[in-house]
């Protein structure tokens, strides 16, 4: 009787593994992706992040500016990586036409060769893209701010529009990729569209990630 219990309860879990495997409970739902085809070969396609709105988190040290303090989503950063200049940012992530299709991270970080930016989407419905790009400068949408007469603590209103991480297709690259973008190559570039700063210092305006892939060899 024990026997037949156990083995029961055994083919019971692999029946409800088996089900899960051919039968997912979940499937995302998939929207179309807005892509067009680029003139030299490849697939081009636009990433969208709205500010405020799509901000989750983010995670820095005390030089990293308006990015890693701003209201209350702000989080402080660990005592053991205090020391280090990081800046971790998370956003919900958009397809060209404004629908969330997404989560993004990304990662600042000044190494010994120099500050790096990655960024990673997940698309549920699609798979997961890393992007990474060398040489922003710490502080650079604070820098253009100011430049445009944006004073700490005041509300401003006006434009700025900057790159950041990858400011051109030349410098930023696809790193990896899974599922509908695995095995995909190419370059992206990374800027920054800031029409507006509260008094508390909330960012207003968009990022917007411009991808060119293509299958590699």
């Amino acid at each position: 009787m024990k026997t037949a219990f156990w083995l029961g309860l055994l083919v019971g879990f692999c029946g409800v593994l088996g089900a899960a495997h051919f039968y997912p409970w979940v499937a995302p739902s998939r929207l179309p992706s807005h892509t067009s085809v680029v003139a030299n070969g490849g697939r081009a396609e636009r990433f969208l992040i709205r500010l405020p709105a799509d901000r989750i988190d983010a995670i820095g040290d005390q030089k990293s500016g308006l990015r890693a303090g701003v209201g209350a989503t702000a989080v402080a950063l660990p005592a053991e990586l205090e020391a280090r200049s990081l800046l971790v940012e998370h956003f919900k992530v958009r397809d060209a036409a404004g629908n969330v299709i997404g989560l993004a991270a990304r990662h600042w970080s000044n190494t010994s060769a120099g500050p790096t930016t990655a960024w990673s989407l997940l698309i549920p419905s699609r798979g997961a893209l890393l992007l990474t790009a060398p040489g922003e400068a710490r502080g650079a949408l604070d820098t253009a701010l100011r430049g445009a007469g944006f004073v700490p603590g005041k509300a401003w209103v006006g434009e700025v529009r900057v790159g950041l991480g990858a400011a051109d297709k030349a410098a930023g690259l696809i790193a990896a990729g899974t599922d509908e973008f695995d095995g995909l190559q190419g370059h992206y570039s990374e800027t920054w569209t800031v029409t507006g700063v509260s008094d508390s210092s909330e960012l207003r305006g968009t990022i917007e990630l411009d991808t060119v892939t293509f299958q590699g060899s």
